[in-house]
């Protein structure tokens, strides 16, 4: 939430499998959490994209279709036209002849970027990119064999990653398409009819419409479209400005860049770097920049475990972390989120020992609701009869703790909202109660964990 407290942990839902880009999305004209899980590979992923709605029940899959696409990458399951179709990512490893870039000693393999539009609903693939038959090889700058996830080129299990699509938008306006590919540090606007390109944006190199005028920019992320005209487009990016091995920029930083169609310049608008605070971030991959509503940045720092919101002069409104390497986090957003879980209230209650004089110990939480307010305590002698009232307190953070005199051999929890109507009850839950041989190295609020065993 806006003061950084866990409002839902999705690891009971999706369990070891990796989940990528958690946002809001429209489906069925209401709010829905979309994310893509899957397998985690090196540099990509193997899955699927995942609707949930505001109970986190999921109410619909998205798989890739078409001719031999393998699944669902993690780079991109962007829901657009109001739910009614997605763009997904996917890579695909395919023979090629890469005699040109020194391997000769049999066929070569490559790792193509391609991405789906799907029609939601029925699974229809509505429109399907490879890179391969549109950008040629030698425009990208990463080589095979040249970094930690650029694969060798010599095997299928080992393919050379040349391009690396990590994002994929689509115009409102004019119903085109905008992709950003890491490896060949380029954005590209496509025909939505035949897949050409339209226009190439890159910093360096042969293949690029435009003069960078102020600004340059390299193996970035998050290509979204802002806003266009007949000569203007105004686009996002995240710059990561390296990739571990090459690096055009001291820091990374979030873009927003106009494009004049009539001059073929390109000119940077505003360029957020992270607060001061954090020393100067370049962040080797991920990453993404959210321009908000009231005219503010959000921004994930992607391979650094960061994420910040700033107003639109830059000024740092927010800056978090959350862990220390290899923690990591693909994007960030911030949205509005109501939900209540079909889940009840989690309770543990522990008490020293079953005499009035020990006092009894609750601890509360409930996954993933967003209205719970304030928490109402409840105790008896049995599980049929939990009716006593043991007081109420505000909800604090994830986990509320309560502790009332007395030991209450059963408790239950009810949640309430702001107005103290009730949204959910606990089942009944028995009293943890130690036994003696351990009690005296317990607090009022439970016992340390086990070192050994007694002899």
């Amino acid at each position: 939430d806006r003061e950084q407290n866990l409002v839902w942990s999705g690891f009971g839902f999706a369990g070891p499998e990796t989940s990528h880009d958690v946002q809001v999305c429209t489906y069925n004209g209401e709010d829905h959490l979309c994310f893509m899980q899957g397998n985690q590979m090196k540099g990509y992923a193997r899955g699927h994209g995942l609707i949930l709605d505001k109970s986190y029940s999921i109410v619909k899959s998205i798989e890739v279709g078409g001719s031999g696409v393998p699944s669902v990458d993690m780079h991109e399951f962007n829901m657009i036209n109001d739910g009614a179709s997605a763009l997904v990512t996917a890579y695909m490893t395919i023979p090629y002849d890469l005699a040109d870039f020194g391997i000769t000693t049999g066929v070569g393999y490559l790792q193509d970027g391609t991405f789906q539009e799907i029609e939601v609903d029925t699974g229809n693939v509505l429109f399907e990119w490879r890179a391969i038959d549109h950008v040629p090889l030698n425009a990208s700058y990463v080589l095979p064999n040249a970094s930690d996830t650029s694969g060798t080129g010599l095997s299928p299990s080992s393919p050379w990653d040349w391009f690396h699509i990590n994002s994929v938008d689509k115009s409102s306006y004019s119903d085109t398409y905008l992709i950003s590919a890491r490896s060949v540090s380029s954005l590209y606007n496509l025909n939505s009819t035949d897949g050409s390109i339209i226009w190439t944006l890159s910093a360096g190199g042969a293949y690029t419409d435009f003069d960078c005028t102020n600004f340059n920019f390299s193996y970035q992320h998050d290509a979204r479209f802002v806003s266009e005209n007949t000569t203007h487009t105004v686009l996002s990016l995240y710059d990561n400005a390296s990739n571990g091995f090459n690096t055009t920029s001291p820091e990374s930083s979030a873009m927003v860049v106009a494009l004049d169609h009539t001059t073929n310049k390109a000119t940077m608008l505003t360029r957020i770097t992270a607060p001061a605070e954090a020393g100067g971030i370049l962040s080797s991959s991920q990453g993404n920049t959210q321009l908000l509503a009231n005219g503010n940045f959000f921004n994930g720092w992607g391979s650094i475990d960061a994420l910040s919101e700033h107003a639109a002069d830059g000024t740092p409104l927010l800056y978090a972390t959350w862990g220390a390497y290899p923690v990591m986090n693909y994007r960030a957003w911030t949205f509005n989120w109501t939900s209540t879980p079909k889940t009840e209230p989690a309770v543990y209650s522990f008490a020293r020992n079953a005499t009035d004089a020990a006092s009894t110990a609750v601890f509360v939480s409930w996954n993933g609701a967003t209205e719970a307010a304030s928490w109402r305590f409840f105790g008896g002698d049995s599980a049929d009869a939990v009716t006593q009232a043991l007081g109420t307190k505000d909800k604090e953070g994830f986990e509320t703790a309560f502790s009332v005199q007395g030991f209450s051999q059963y408790v239950a929890v009810e949640a309430l909202d702001a107005s103290g109507q009730v949204l959910s009850r606990s089942s009944p839950l028995k009293t943890f109660v130690p036994n003696q041989a351990y009690a005296s190295l317990c607090s009022d609020v439970g016992c340390p964990e086990a070192t050994s065993y007694s002899s």
